[in-house]
C-alpha cells in the first residue's frame, strides 16, 4: 500500500486507481479515505473480499466511482467499471471546466459592469449627458423644485440641417457637427446645477434649475448665437463656411405635485416645433399655461388618432432586413421584419417617430396582431419558399408581452397556416423580458411549443439581464448595437461582446451582431465567433417582397 501511495506521488500519467483493501497494510475504509484525500481528482474504485452492503454504500457516497467484490467479477466487468469510472471522470473535468469559464467571465463582467456604469452616463459622441441621465436628473430636480417653489426650465435645440450635412460631407463630419454644437452650449449652460445632455440623434436638452422665462430665454439666445459662430465644415475640407443654425423652444414650469412631470417636456417640445415651422434658427418660447394638469400631450395623442386610423385603412407596410450567417456552411436565410407607416403619398414613416410615444398603450397588441397576419399572407404569396430556408424575426410589444392575449389569437392563426410556423421567431427585446419576466417565460415556452424560436433583442443594455437568461427560453441573443459599433476600437465593448457570446455558447444558444456597419466591424465580430450579422453593412431595410426576391434571384 505504501509503495502504491509513494509511486502515485513521484509519477504522472496515472489516469485510475484501482485500490486493493486485502492488501496486508490496508485499514478498510480508513484506507480509502487517505488514499482519495491525497489524490481527489483521480477516479478510484475499489476491490474488496468484505461483501457489507453498508461498507459498499458508505464507500461509494465518499467518492469511490464503483466497489467489486473478490470472486464476483470476471474480466469483462472489471474493464467496464474501468471505463465508466474513466467516462464519469471526464464528464467531471469539464463540468469544473465549464464552471470555471463561467466563473472568469462573470469576474468580466463584473469589471465590464463597473465601466459601463460609469460610461452609461455620457454620450460617446459629445461628451455630454445621454437621453438616459437627462430622465434622471430631471425627475430629481423636479420633485426638489416641487418642495422649494422654484422656477423650472427646459431648452430644447435642435440643428436645423444636421441631416443634410450628414449627407453631404458624410458621418465624421456630423459627429465633428454635434461636437462643437455641445461644446458652445456647455459655455452658456455652465452653472453646476445646469444639466446638459444629447436628447435625440440631432436635439439637445438644457435643464435649468431656479431659472425663470426670461432667463432660460436669455441663455437659449445666447446658445443660438454661439453656435453661428463655429466655424463650419471644417477648414480641411476646404470648402466655404457656412452657420450652424439651431431651433430653440424655451419652457418654464413651477413644478407641483399634482402636475406630471411630462407636461413640461411636451411644451418644450411643441415651442420647439413652433421654431422649425417659422422657418428655424430662432428661440420659441412656450405661451400656454404648462401647469394646468388636465393638459394632454398633443403629440402623444396625434400619434395615437393617426396610427388607429392606419389600422382602419391597412395603412402599414411590412419591410425586411437580412441577417446573414457568418458560417460558410449555413444556407438558410433569416429576416428581420419591420414595420413602416403609409398613410400619406410617398412618404413611408419609421416606427421610431412615433412607437416611442405610443408603447405603453394596448393598441400596440393589434399593431403586432396586424404584422403576423399580413406576413402570412404574404408568406402564402411567396413563391419557392421552401428552397430559401428562410426565418422571419418578429418584435413584440411590451403590451403583447404582459397582457397574455397572444395565445390564443396564434393559435387560431397557424391552426390556418401551420406550415410556416417554424418560419416565426419571435424577439422581445431585454428590457421588456426583464420588466415582465414571469409573463415573458410563459409567452416564450408557450411560442416555443408550437415550434416558432425566440430570439432576446437589445441584449447587453443592462448587466443584470446575464443573472436572468439562464430562465428565459431563448434560441437566440440579439447583441445590442451600441456595444457592436465600437467593437473594433473599443477593449471593454469587445469583451463584453465576446462574454455575451460566450455565455450564450454555453447555453445552447446562436448570437446575432446587429447595428454591423462596416468591414472593420465585420471583421471584429467574425473573429469573437459570432454567428449572424445585421447591419447597414449589408443592406438597409427594403419592402418585404422585394427583399426576399432579391435573395432568391442571387442564389
Amino acid at each position: 500500500m505504501s509503495d502504491g501511495i509513494n509511486l502515485l506521488n513521484h509519477r504522472e500519467g496515472i489516469d485510475l486507481i484501482l485500490l486493493d483493501l486485502c492488501l496486508s497494510d490496508a485499514q478498510g475504509l480508513e484506507t480509502f479515505y487517505q488514499v482519495h484525500q491525497a489524490f481527489p481528482a483521480k477516479p478510484l474504485i475499489i476491490l474488496s473480499g468484505n461483501t457489507d452492503q453498508s461498507l459498499v454504500e458508505e464507500a461509494l457516497q465518499k467518492g469511490a466511482l464503483d466497489f467489486l467484490v473478490k470472486g464476483q467479477f470476471d474480466s469483462t466487468s472489471l474493464c467496464r467499471s474501468i471505463q465508466y469510472a474513466l467516462k464519469q471522470q471526464h464528464q467531471s473535468v469539464e463540468i469544473g471546466y465549464r464552471d470555471l469559464t463561467l466563473d472568469a467571465l462573470t469576474r468580466q463582467l463584473k469589471i465590464a459592469q463597473q465601466e459601463l456604469e460609469r460610461l452609461a452616463e455620457v454620450d460617446k459622441v459629445t461628451r455630454v449627458f445621454n437621453r438616459c441621465r437627462f430622465d434622471e436628473v430631471y425627475l430629481s430636480e423636479w420633485n426638489r423644485l416641487t418642495r422649494e417653489g422654484s422656477h423650472l426650465s427646459l431648452v430644447l435645440c435642435e440643428i436645423d440641417n444636421l441631416q443634410a450635412y450628414q449627407e453631404k460631407y458624410g458621418a465624421e463630419v456630423c459627429d465633428y457637427c454635434l461636437q462643437r454644437v455641445a461644446e458652445e452650449i456647455v459655455k452658456v449652460a455652465r452653472r453646476p446645477a445646469d444639466c446638459v445632455a444629447r436628447y435625440s440623434g440631432r436635439t439637445f436638452m438644457i435643464l435649468l434649475p431656479n431659472t425663470d422665462l426670461a432667463g432660460a430665454t436669455y441663455l437659449a439666445e445666447a446658445i443660438r448665437t454661439g453656435v453661428r459662430s463655429v466655424p463650419f465644415p471644417p477648414e480641411s475640407l476646404g470648402v466655404t463656411n457656412s452657420p450652424i443654425t439651431l431651433s430653440l423652444g424655451v419652457a418654464c414650469q413651477i413644478p407641483r405635485a399634482k402636475v406630471a412631470p411630462s407636461l413640461l417636456i411636451e411644451a418644450v417640445h411643441q415651442a420647439l416645433h413652433f421654431a422649425r415651422e417659422q422657418g428655424k434658427d430662432r428661440v420659441q418660447i412656450h405661451h400656454t399655461g404648462c401647469a394646468d394638469p388636465d393638459l394632454h400631450s398633443n403629440q402623444t395623442l396625434h400619434w395615437v388618432s393617426r396610427l388607429l386610423k392606419a389600422l382602419d385603412k391597412d395603412q402599414f407596410k411590412l419591410y425586411a432586413q437580412p441577417i446573414y450567417p457568418l458560417s460558410r456552411g449555413q444556407k438558410s436565410c433569416s429576416y428581420e421584419i419591420l414595420l413602416r407607416l403609409q398613410d400619406q403619398p410617398g412618404i413611408v414613416c419609421s416606427p421610431s417617430l412615433f412607437l416611442p410615444m405610443v408603447e405603453q398603450y394596448d393598441f400596440m397588441t393589434r399593431i403586432d396582431r396586424w404584422v403576423i397576419n399580413n406576413l402570412l399572407a404574404n408568406l402564402e404569396t411567396m413563391p419557392a419558399l421552401d428552397e430559401l430556408d428562410a426565418r422571419f424575426f418578429i418584435h413584440l410589444s411590451s403590451a403583447t408581452c404582459r397582457n397574455g392575449e397572444l395565445f390564443e389569437f396564434l393559435d387560431k392563426q397557424f391552426s390556418h397556416s401551420n406550415r410556416h410556423v417554424q418560419r416565426f421567431c419571435f424577439e422581445v427585446t431585454e428590457n421588456v423580458a426583464l420588466s415582465h419576466l414571469t409573463s415573458t417565460v410563459e409567452l416564450s415556452r408557450f411560442l416555443k411549443s408550437m415550434g416558432c424560436q425566440i430570439a432576446l433583442d437589445n441584449f447587453g443594455s443592462d448587466m443584470s439581464a446575464f443573472m436572468n437568461l439562464k430562465h428565459l427560453p431563448v434560441d437566440f441573443v440579439k447583441i445590442d448595437g451600441l456595444l457592436v459599433r465600437d467593437i473594433a476600437q473599443d477593449q471593454i465593448s469587445r469583451g463584453i461582446v465576446e462574454s455575451i457570446h460566450n455565455v450564450a455558447k454555453v447555453m445552447g444558444m446562436q448570437t446575432i451582431a446587429e447595428h454591423v456597419e462596416s468591414d472593420v466591424v465585420l471583421d471584429a465580430i467574425a473573429n469573437v465567433g459570432i454567428d449572424y450579422a445585421q447591419g447597414h453593412y449589408y443592406d438597409r431595410a427594403k419592402p418585404l417582397l422585394d427583399v426576399v426576391s432579391a435573395t432568391r434571384r442571387s442564389r
